[in-house]
């Protein structure tokens, strides 16, 4: 039977060859290849021309667009001539059976490979036998299981696999380009713009259609170039438009108000889109592992500890969405958010003190003035924060938007002066506060009031020496977060 299973082999490497060489043939393969590389060159001489154009001198200007204009009008003719070739359905449905020609090779080669292990088997160390099977054939050429080591039929479906990866890289360019160019954001409709979908869409077909060819390099090299595009052709475009969507938005006249709010909602929304796009890589690497389990693998633990690879390496891309992310955040917060806070406190602190008559203490119980007018500066100050970006957004954007506020009252508590009514005056406003914050976000976290709670335990003490009462070996669980030079000096405030 192994004679038979040897046989198979070698015709099934002349037949599929025949039927790979028609398939090419009528395909046109070979010609879209030629073509899909010209456009490549064609956009990059473009590029640069443009590039060129927009950092000449002056007197070179001139010559520079003009070389730019040249070469776009070539590309467009070229794009008019090879409209029919390299047409986008037309490729997509080449990838689709080329796709198919590897798993079906990646079938044949386990049934015929397991088939010749089991002959094998059932020979076993009956050397006559081996001697009459492979009678007439140079051993070093052949495997253990008796059957040729190298596979034509194999070498061939690398070489269209080659094609694949080819054709695949240039859609996957031009449709990201696409989405990206036809972006749009409607506030009814989500959170992020409409390429976030559009490309992650695009990005779930890429890699499904990928593993269905059963290849592990070519996963591993879908993912790569996955990697290479989000990189170039997505991030770099959020990180660029981040860059100057607050440029020349420096005045606060009245009339540019309105175009300062709508840079505002355009950067929280390229957060968003960043913030969602980190997630979505995570996701995307996660359900392909279902797909991967259930491809058939020419060989199995090898080919699915290659593709487990470069799956982690594609859920690893969502770093760089997460560096960018928190770098923008921190903008935001430094450039739109931070110059607020003193005045909010200004505004909160109006007319409002802490050395206090107990009849001023009672008016001050009922007016809570600072509490109000510190809720509606805050609500205000956060309205289209809080409406705009992700709730993962917004939890870590109020991250730094405490860790601003409690520093800046923090300065403004060193420099005010209290008696007992004030103290407790101010231990009721920072509890209020706190209330308030929390219930407009769950997640918030009191160890960020630490040091002001402390603040006002020391300035509500009767006694200086009540501090040894929560102080050293007596403070039990309490981890003191103020030094003891803040202690003095928050002491001295009475």
């Amino acid at each position: 039977m192994l004679r038979v299973i040897q046989r198979l082999q070698e015709e099934s490497d002349v037949e599929s060859g025949l039927i790979l060489d028609q398939f090419t043939q009528n395909r046109k393969l070979e010609a879209k290849l030629v073509e899909i590389q010209s456009l490549n060159i064609a956009q990059i001489r473009s590029s640069t021309a443009n590039w060129s154009a927009s950092n000449a001198s002056p007197s070179s200007t001139t010559t520079a667009t003009a070389g730019a204009a040249a070469a776009a009008a070539a590309a467009a003719a070229g794009n008019d001539a090879s409209s029919q070739l390299v047409d986008p359905r037309q490729l997509d449905m080449n990838l689709l059976e080329l796709a198919l020609i590897s798993q079906r090779g990646s079938l044949f080669y386990r049934f015929i490979h397991d088939r010749a292990n089991e002959e094998m088997e059932s020979i076993g160390a009956d050397e006559s036998m081996q001697d009459v099977i492979m009678h007439g054939k140079d051993k070093r050429f052949y495997g253990e299981n008796g059957l040729l080591a190298t596979f034509g039929l194999a070498k061939r479906i690398r070489e269209l696999m080659n094609s694949y990866l080819v054709i695949d890289a240039y859609l996957l360019k031009r449709n990201i380009d696409k989405a990206m160019r036809l972006d749009t954001y409607d506030p009814s409709a989500g959170q992020t713009s409409t390429c976030v979908d559009d490309v992650f869409f695009i990005l779930k077909k890429v890699l499904k259609r990928a593993i269905s060819t059963c290849d592990p390099e070519t996963v591993a090299s879908t993912v790569d170039t996955i990697l290479k595009k989000l990189d170039v052709g997505y991030l770099q475009v959020f990180q660029q438009k981040m860059s100057i969507t607050f440029a020349g938005q420096e005045s606060s006249t009245r009339g540019n108000q309105r175009s300062i709010e709508q840079a505002k909602i355009n950067y929280m929304v390229l957060l968003n889109n960043v913030n969602v796009s980190a997630e979505y890589i995570q996701r995307l690497a996660q359900d392909a592992e279902a797909d991967v389990e259930t491809a058939i693998w020419k060989d199995r633990d090898n080919d699915l500890q290659i593709t487990s690879k470069a799956l982690e390496m594609l859920s690893a891309g969502s770093l760089k969405f997460q560096r960018l992310l928190q770098s923008g955040l921190e903008q935001l917060m430094g450039q739109i958010i931070k110059p607020r806070i003193r005045p909010l406190f200004q505004h909160a602190y109006h007319e409002v003190k802490y050395v206090l008559e107990e009849d001023e203490y009672n008016e001050a119980d009922v007016d809570e003035l600072f509490v109000k007018r510190f809720r509606n500066g805050f609500d205000k100050m956060i309205a289209v924060h809080r409406s705009t970006l992700t709730e993962a957004n917004f939890g870590t954007l109020m991250g730094l938007i405490l860790d601003a506020l409690t520093a800046q009252w923090e300065r403004i508590i060193t420099q005010t002066r209290f008696n007992q009514y004030g103290a407790l005056r101010f231990d009721k406003d920072l509890r209020s506060v706190i209330h308030y914050l929390s219930s407009m976000t769950s997640w918030l976290s009191r160890d960020r009031f630490t040091r002001l709670n402390q603040m006002a335990t020391l300035l509500n003490l009767e006694e200086p020496a009540e501090i040894y009462d929560y102080w050293g070996a007596k403070a039990g669980p309490v981890s003191w977060r103020l030094t003891v030079a803040e202690v003095k000096r928050i002491l001295m405030l009475r």
